[in-house]
């Protein structure tokens, strides 16, 4: 960030800065959104607007919201006291609700935000005051948070549309380079200007004295600069969150020029620095007192001279074109090797950007099963303890031993124990979610020919997205397939991982592996329906295939084959079909030959058998 940091500059004529600055001034301008913008530059705009705030009279604490964030670390929870407090346990506030100083709230990549975070996110953007009931507890008070959040434009369908809703400012976090290579390169090389400060130079006087004044100063709003708002805007919505947005940045454009009242023309201005494009022309007024802000030039750009000017040149340079375009005095642009732009295409890609979330993504998933969360899931950390379930003994005794030399000393009774803990050393797991349903699917491709069964797969596909069950495929007999005479498996979360897409669509092999696919189908439920604390309570089986398996578990084909594979396959199906919480499906392809193959596997799991139907093909008589 040292490069970056020092090379900007601060200055109202950038749309950028200006943006942030009226963000300031304006606390309905308060939720920016950064698309495709690294975090460097993310936390060189945190860096900006906490400045702001500062000159405008906010004390700023900066918090980060990540993927791991739950709802005790946002909204509070009871925690075990130290070790000298007479209470055992204490209320400890969470991160968003201390209303005591301005929280900047920074999101790296709001598509990687936690379901509690995000619901924290919608509950709080834009609410004038917030209600907390918790373990007991209840407060009233008034969010005070300025949100900034990092999002790439390709990954906006992973994002819930209520959430992007909240976000009033739409900005481009990208850098610019210049072409002056020579000077970045000595920039590299320079030891000291690499231990230089991370932060970027502080406030100029000119910005630090608008944002005061542009605090004090209340404009007047003209009929046709609501007018105008609302030719931005081809769907009206039942909450206009995007045209009150326009209608701020406006009237925060015009309080920081000291105006004294607010036009169409302003409303343009404001538009232009978002990125929006007018519906209807543009409506003509008196001059506008708010200075244009100059376009951003790319570096190849360079603005040949009028011929009025090359008439005043002088001959030597008129000669060649070379000459002509050759500045006299080094560019501008050459003292700011890095710039930030704000101009985007479109502020609200959601409106056209392909679907990659759930339905009901902000909703926390149905528990049938169980009356209560229990700690379940694969281990990915540790963390502090909050509550006494779930401890981590080993991290808690290293976290112990740490303090045992300084407790001793200041022990006052004479019985010495082996270990003295205190409540600050216990630690708990940290465990990544789990889904109480599973879907598998065994799919034989060398049995999907001439046969319509994406529709008959489709509601199964659809109830597993519904109850955001885990999914297993099991590849058989596929054209991609590492070996030949072995199935493969695939395990995703959900259903809108893309592996499983893709592995749906892989096209037909040259065997049919079948018992082996059933082996591992059984191996997979086992282990999810019976291993340890069994997470998975119900399990639905789809089974695609013909039946006819050439390719025995030892996967021998030298030798006869004959129908060893078949009963190695029928042996495997008996198995499964002894599970218990396993509701099994056969989907039967119809084949014309061994037209009973299907049936007696579908017999031998148990499983209720659904004709898939056959595409155009006529039945000899």
């Amino acid at each position: 960030m040292t490069e970056l940091a020092e090379s900007f500059r601060l200055s109202l004529d950038d749309s950028f800065t200006r943006s942030l600055a009226c963000a300031a001034i304006t606390p309905g301008l308060r939720s920016i959104l950064l698309f495709d913008s690294s975090l460097e530059v993310l936390q060189l705009a945190a860096q900006i607007t906490a400045d702001m705030l500062e000159v405008v009279g906010y004390p700023v604490k900066t918090v980060y919201l990540n993927s791991f964030e739950s709802e005790e670390n946002l909204w509070g929870s009871w925690q075990l006291g130290a070790q000298s407090e007479k209470q055992a346990l204490q209320w400890k506030p969470g991160l968003l609700t201390n209303d005591s100083q301005l929280c900047l709230a920074i999101i790296p990549d709001l598509t990687k935000l936690s379901l509690a975070a995000a619901r924290a996110c919608v509950v709080l953007m834009g609410a004038d005051v917030a209600h907390l009931e918790r373990h007991g507890q209840q407060s009233q008070f008034q969010p005070n948070i300025c949100w900034l959040a990092g999002c790439a434009t390709g990954e906006v369908g992973m994002v819930s549309p209520h959430l992007l809703d909240r976000f009033a400012l739409r900005l481009k976090g990208q850098i610019r380079k210049t072409t002056d290579r020579a000077k970045e390169i000595l920039e590299l090389i320079d030891d000291e200007g690499l231990e230089k400060a991370k932060k970027p130079e502080s406030l100029p006087i000119e910005i630090s004295d608008k944002l005061k004044k542009g605090l004090q100063h209340h404009p007047q709003i003209s009929p046709k600069a609501i007018a105008r708002i609302l030719n931005y805007t081809s769907q009206p919505e039942i909450y206009p969150r995007r045209e009150i947005a326009l209608a701020r940045l406006s009237l925060a454009n015009v309080r920081l020029e000291g105006g004294d009242e607010m036009g169409a023309n302003h409303v343009d201005i404001a538009a232009r620095m978002i990125g929006l494009e007018p519906i209807s022309e543009p409506i003509k007024e008196t001059p506008n007192p708010i200075p244009e802000l100059p376009p951003e030039p790319t570096p190849k750009e360079k603005k040949p001279p009028s011929e009025k000017e090359n008439s005043q040149l002088p001959r030597t340079t008129q000669k060649t074109s070379e000459l002509v375009y050759q500045p006299d005095k080094p560019e501008a642009l050459s003292s700011i090797p890095l710039k930030l732009t704000s101009k985007l295409e479109n502020p609200y890609p959601e409106d056209t950007a392909t679907v990659e979330r759930e339905v009901d993504s902000l909703r926390l998933p149905m528990r049938r099963f169980r009356s209560k969360a229990a700690p379940r899931g694969s281990i990915i950390g540790v963390e502090k303890a909050k509550t006494l379930q779930d401890i981590a003994l080993v991290p808690t005794l290293l976290e112990a031993a740490k303090y045992q030399p300084i407790r001793r000393k200041n022990e006052t009774t004479s019985e010495k124990s082996l270990l003295l803990l205190s409540p600050t050393d216990f630690y708990s797991y940290r465990r990544s979610p789990v889904a109480e349903q599973m879907l598998m699917l065994v799919l034989d491709y060398t049995s999907l020919k001439d046969c319509d069964w994406q529709e008959q797969l489709l509601p199964y596909l659809s109830w597993a997205y519904v109850e955001r069950a885990s999914v297993c495929l099991i590849q058989v007999g596929a054209a991609n397939a590492s070996n030949l005479l072995q199935a493969e498996r695939i395990m995703a979360h959900n259903i809108l991982v893309p592996r499983i897409n893709a592995g749906l669509e892989a096209g037909r092999g040259k065997a049919t592996p079948l018992a082996h696919g059933l082996q591992l189908g059984l191996q997979t439920l086992r282990h999810a329906l019976q291993h340890g604390r069994s997470a998975v309570q119900e399990a639905v089986l789809v089974v695609i295939s013909d039946g006819r398996g050439n390719v025995p578990l030892d996967g021998s084909i030298k030798k006869p084959v004959g129908r060893k594979g078949v009963e190695d396959a029928f042996e495997q199906a008996e198995s499964i079909g002894k599970l218990d919480r396993v509701k099994a499906v056969l989907l039967n392809p119809q084949p014309k030959q061994y037209a009973d193959l299907p049936l007696e596997l579908a017999e031998k799991m148990g499983a209720s058998v659904i004709a898939i139907p056959r595409l155009g093909i006529v039945e000899e008589e």
